[in-house]
């Protein structure tokens, strides 16, 4: 298998019915003092896509990795790697931890429950990029993003 892991929908349901994929030769390449940590924070970050939702197949994937990683980085199962702040390099939606920290400091910004709320939107309507940002946090993406890479320097 190609990657570290997964998540996938099977032919019962692909809605409610969710497969997690774990590369045994990952697992297996991690060094013991750090396995447990990376293998729960991995499972997290694959729990979050059984549950989240994707604005009817039209969120960019970075906004979708990102919101996983968010989780995980707010369960305290940051692997070593991940620097606050290397984000800033690039786009909003560049995924995974990069736009996990673009994510926490929209929380912190705007209160508890800024990417629940994000998440909500993303079950009930279509991803339209000027609309969900706007619609939710009064500003477009490419604004709270410059406003983010201004407080992060």
């Amino acid at each position: 298998m190609d990657g570290v892991a997964y998540t996938t929908g099977i032919d019962i349901d692909p809605e409610q019915h969710k497969e997690i994929h774990f590369s045994s030769h990952y697992i297996a390449s991690i060094s013991p003092s750090r396995r447990s940590h990376e293998i729960e924070g991995v499972i997290v970050h694959e729990l979050v896509h059984c549950y989240q939702h994707n604005g009817h197949g039209h969120a960019p994937g970075g906004l979708i990795e990102g919101i996983a990683d968010w989780v995980r980085l707010g369960a305290g199962l940051a692997p070593p790697h991940w620097r606050k702040g290397d984000e800033i390099k690039g786009k909003w939606d560049a995924g995974y931890q990069h736009t996990a920290y673009f994510l926490q400091y929209l929380e912190e910004r705007f209160g508890e429950g800024t990417v629940r709320r994000l998440n909500e939107w993303l079950r009930t309507s279509k991803y339209e990029e000027k609309a969900f940002w706007t619609g939710l946090l009064g500003r477009p993406v490419e604004q709270l993003w410059e406003d983010y890479k201004k407080q992060a320097c």
